[in-house]
């Protein structure tokens, strides 16, 4: 995502920062679609309809980051595209709003599937897809102002007072303030659901070892992507009242990127069947290929 300030930066600074995010953002489609293809291609992580909600987070990852990447090569060669001006400042924004709005809706389906754990319905692959649908169409949907209006990416930027708010509004304060509300509410039950269970003789545990844990993972990578991209979402509002040094601005640029990578490298890292799998097929390879002997 471009600066909204307006502020002209100098092609050096700009070459540097586009030269580091390139192999960032290449690693991170790279990392997400091999995440993807090994969850769909083993049986035992595809019949985890928990593991659609990571694919979910992977695939909102690489819609983000192809964005940038585009972006980021048009710059370094200058090139042009036929595609208006709100149109790419949407496409920009769009896979940020995807992947907030991804771990809003697993918050709230996680939450619904723990507290009303004796309602099938919660707990069914179909309306973890539709969660996941809703995700996407939430993500699309918030961000059409940047299709009617002049935003950062446009030369001339237009009521410069209301995107920014509206951005910081719909892309950090409510999904926050979503996903932290569905935390906290999880977190209670299963307080209150383990004080009752140790009271209660003979009583089964009706918390999901796996929902936990991918709360949990989905708690990290929300704070790790929120906090790659609030500082950039903040100096984009408040630039016209703060003075940000043209260092500073060029790791805001690249914070972004960071955070996604890091959270694509986590999924990876905390699904413990996956973890195996990747593992077994490192020792596999380090196997010394069996030798024949000749009689």
């Amino acid at each position: 995502m471009s600066n909204s300030s307006g502020q002209q930066t100098s092609s050096s600074s700009i070459s540097i920062s586009n030269y580091i995010l390139l192999p960032i953002l290449s690693l991170t489609d790279i990392f997400a679609v091999a995440y993807i293809i090994i969850v769909l291609s083993r049986s035992t992580l595809r019949n985890n309809k928990l593991n659609w909600f990571t694919i979910n987070i992977c695939l909102t990852s690489i819609l983000q980051s192809t964005a940038m990447l585009q972006s980021t090569l048009r710059q370094l060669f200058d090139l042009s595209t036929v595609f208006s001006c709100r149109l790419l400042t949407y496409i920009s924004v769009v896979g940020a709003s995807q992947i907030m709005y991804s771990h809003v809706v697993t918050a709230i389906s996680r939450f619904l599937a723990i507290v009303y754990a004796n309602k099938h319905v919660f707990r069914s692959t179909p309306c973890a897809l539709l969660f996941i649908f809703s995700g996407w169409l939430i993500g699309f949907v918030i961000v059409i102002p940047y299709v009617i209006i002049d935003g950062f990416g446009c030369s001339s930027p237009t009521n410069e007072t209301f995107l920014p708010y509206y951005t910081i509004t719909v892309l950090l304060i409510i999904p926050a303030t979503s996903v932290s509300i569905c935390n906290t509410l999880i977190f209670l039950f299963v307080r209150q659901s383990s004080r009752r269970v140790h009271t209660e003789a003979g009583r089964a545990n009706p918390i999901n070892t796996r929902d936990l844990r991918l709360i949990k993972t989905m708690i990290v990578t929300f704070v790790v992507f929120f906090s790659g991209w609030a500082p950039l979402f903040i100096e984009q509002t408040f630039i016209s009242m703060i003075s940000v040094s043209k260092t500073v601005d060029q790791v805001f640029q690249v914070l972004p990127s960071i955070s996604m990578l890091v959270d694509v490298l986590l999924l990876i890292y905390t699904n413990q069947p996956m973890r195996t799998y990747l593992w077994q097929l490192v020792k596999r390879q380090r196997q010394p290929p069996a030798q024949t002997t000749v009689k």
